[in-house]
């Protein structure tokens, strides 16, 4: 019996009909004019709001993508419900959106799930947006791919490089990973106020500085170097789980570009409470 995980986002935090969201993802996509000619590459970092939020920064990333033939994209997303150590994996045949059917690679998923810190666990995935948020736009520029979920959950220091170690095993030539991540969450919603919020000028500049901060960290693979500064900081990246396995496994192999930023301050005016969106794409050594 073949098993579908349906999605829970269609109507909300992307169109449901499939025209309708054929034509908002390929909206989005024409609006990253001229597309970086970055192939083939290991990696993107990119956001996981809702489409009239981040998809923009999203397709930033998403539009490099194209020009090269990956046959598996690896999504590295963060658990914001689930509570857990480790890697959850969704042994399921495909993700369903209103564009169709994601198949995933089954074979994969079984070699990671003789990994240590990884295991088959469906709850997390059941309300989770941060992976199922990407996949309508692989659909569009890498349609028939096959997809690796990875949620990940707590990581004490030394099991970064354990499940770097297990993804290794899938960073082959015709696979890219897609890193789910926002950047700075900020307002008393997120319980973050480095600053005060005297005003958007203000509040968009100490905003960018962190989130750069952060990002020049990211695009030079420094994996220890991002962790202390999240740290010393306390940014409220919510994919930095993600972002810190990916750069334990990339290393300082290729810098990444960053292709995209921006902040949710941009889209609503709203600046007391506001989510930074970056896409940052990383070049495979060839």
């Amino acid at each position: 019996m073949t098993r579908i995980k349906h999605s829970t986002l269609a109507g909300t935090w992307y169109a449901a009909g499939e025209s309708r969201l054929r034509e908002q993802v390929d909206d989005l996509l024409r609006t990253v004019q001229p597309v970086p000619t970055i192939v083939p590459l290991a990696g993107l970092v990119v956001p996981h709001a809702g489409f009239a939020y981040s998809g923009r920064a999203a397709a930033a990333g998403y539009a490099c993508l194209g020009a090269t033939a990956y046959r598996r994209v690896v999504i590295l997303a963060p658990s914001h419900f689930a509570s857990f150590r480790g890697a959850a994996l969704l042994d399921v045949d495909g993700f369903e959106t209103p564009l169709g059917t994601v198949a995933v690679d089954r074979d994969a998923v079984a070699a990671l799930k003789r990994q240590p810190l990884f295991r088959e666990d469906a709850a997390p995935y059941r309300e989770e947006h941060s992976l199922e948020i990407q996949l309508p736009f692989l659909q569009r520029v890498l349609p028939g791919v096959q997809v690796v979920p990875v949620l990940l959950g707590g990581l004490a220091a030394d099991d970064y490089a354990t499940v770097a170690g297990a993804l290794r095993l899938l960073a082959v030539a015709d696979t890219v990973f897609v890193v789910s991540s926002d950047f700075v969450h900020y307002g008393s919603r997120f319980d973050y106020l480095p600053f005060p919020p005297a005003g958007a000028e203000q509040v968009r500049d100490g905003l960018r500085a962190l989130d750069m901060g952060a990002i020049a960290l990211v695009c030079a693979g420094d994996a220890a170097g991002f962790g202390r500064y999240v740290a010393e900081t306390g940014v409220t990246i919510c994919g930095r789980l993600p972002i810190g396995v990916f750069l334990t496994l990339h290393g300082q192999r290729t810098p990444g570009q960053l292709l995209a930023y921006y902040t949710s301050l941009d889209v609503t005016r709203d600046y007391e409470h506001c989510v930074s969106y970056a896409s940052i794409a990383f070049p495979r050594l060839v």
